[in-house]
């Protein structure tokens, strides 16, 4: 399907409030929009699975998605983290790398994605001196953020990585199933229903 102008537009936004002062040229973003498309998905569907290669840098423009893992031992699913409107993701490891792709991604909610190919923004890279600076800061962010949630979950108890999530991503907290949350937090459900009705409790929540 034909890339979405409005999707694409949100992704500039994206873009240019990342990079600025700087500007991407207009040449570059014109062979970046030609190359790019919509995907539409509904609630369930798979925008990657553990084993596939990861060929395009995914742009939220609607719904709300994740990435997950499969323990080996007991089959459960372990919920890694969460992107919904305007976050840029894909399994980095394996679009950096080319490689098989260690985890799943699927969608919470109906939506749609830009799907930006690889070889599509490399060559944006390389034309391009302020779509190179967002692809660095891209991994950066991702960097930060990986080690920012290995240190939550080695440093923080299940109360303070509750209260952390709700805290710095509300809009996510009450879409995301409780379920699910407690996965993200490596938690069980029961576990996290009994800090919810303590947080209650205590006019914290």
């Amino acid at each position: 399907m034909p890339q979405s102008e409005t999707a694409f537009d949100a992704f500039l936004a994206t873009v240019s409030q990342a990079v600025a002062p700087l500007r991407p040229a207009p040449a570059a973003l014109a062979a970046l929009a030609a190359a790019s498309e919509t995907a539409i998905f509904r609630k369930g569907d798979h925008l990657l699975r553990e084993g596939d290669v990861a060929t395009h840098l995914l742009f939220v423009s609607r719904g709300l998605l994740r990435y997950y893992f499969l323990d080996d031992a007991t089959g459960e699913e372990r919920t890694g983290q969460f992107f919904d409107e305007g976050q840029v993701f894909t399994d980095a490891a394996s679009f950096l790398g080319q490689t098989p792709a260690t985890q799943f991604i699927d969608a919470l909610e109906p939506g749609e994605v830009l799907r930006i190919p690889r070889v599509a923004l490399y060559e944006a890279y390389m034309a391009d001196h302020a779509m190179e600076r967002f692809g660095r800061l891209m991994l950066e962010n991702a960097l930060v953020g990986s080690q920012r949630r290995a240190a939550n979950l080695l440093r923080l108890s299940p109360d303070e990585r509750y209260r952390t999530f709700v805290s710095t991503r509300p809009e996510v907290a009450r879409r995301v199933p409780q379920y699910l949350i407690a996965s993200y937090l490596g938690i069980t459900p029961e576990s996290l229903s009994r800090i919810r009705g303590r947080l209650t409790r205590q006019g914290r929540t």
